[in-house]
């Protein structure tokens, strides 16, 4: 019986574990956004440490852009070549959110947000980031299927379904096993008994 109730503690668990990996879809895709071709990106770079003097957006699309560099001091911004005139930001640099207009097929990838200033104490320059978006731009006319929050709740009931019909073959499996295996067993001696028994009586005779 420690069998069965391992299978069964490890089949729930698994069903379980399903569930919440499942259930946090929506957290997984943040961070995630998809576009189409001339749409805007608004990103809101935060942090709690107001001490940072400079914030700078770089793009990854594959090689590294500088899209804007916000400076607190003097409570400017200074636009990457490719971005002039298509970047404007609203809010304090702790809190300063970002759009990016006019987006183009080849400006998919990573934007990152990374907050700087110089430490005197280290004597050295200290970053963190304070927003990261992956940014896919899809062409007007050539929209994939839509492959986002929609299809994958479509999916989560049959996936649960799969999951808990085999947990349930299993202990079932398992269950038919620990009855009738005594059984069988019990079967087995008696007809080895009844054999021995006629085998013995023949001699006799």
């Amino acid at each position: 019986m420690t069998a069965l109730t391992r299978t069964i503690t490890l089949c729930f668990t698994g069903v379980l574990a399903s569930v919440s990996v499942l259930g946090s879809a929506p957290e997984r895709e943040n961070g995630f956004v998809k576009v189409k071709k001339g749409d805007s990106l608004t990103m809101e770079c935060t942090t709690t440490d107001t001490k940072f003097d400079n914030l700078e957006l770089l793009a990854r699309i594959p090689n590294k852009h500088v899209v804007m560099v916000f400076d607190k001091n003097t409570d400017s911004k200074n636009l990457g070549m490719e971005y002039s005139g298509r970047v404007t930001s609203s809010g304090t640099i702790d809190k300063l959110s970002i759009t990016i207009s006019n987006l183009q097929l080849n400006e998919s990838g990573l934007y990152i947000g990374i907050y700087s200033k110089y430490d005197l104490g280290q004597q050295q320059i200290v970053k963190e980031e304070g927003c990261s978006v992956l940014l896919f731009v899809n062409d007007v006319d050539k929209t994939p299927p839509a492959t986002g929050k929609g299809a994958f709740a479509m999916s989560v009931p049959l996936i649960l379904i799969f999951a808990l019909t085999a947990c349930t073959m299993v202990i079932v499996f398992i269950l038919v096993m620990w009855v009738l295996a005594p059984k069988v067993k019990d079967l087995c001696v008696t007809r080895a008994d009844d054999t021995r028994m006629e085998y013995t009586v023949a001699a006799y005779k």
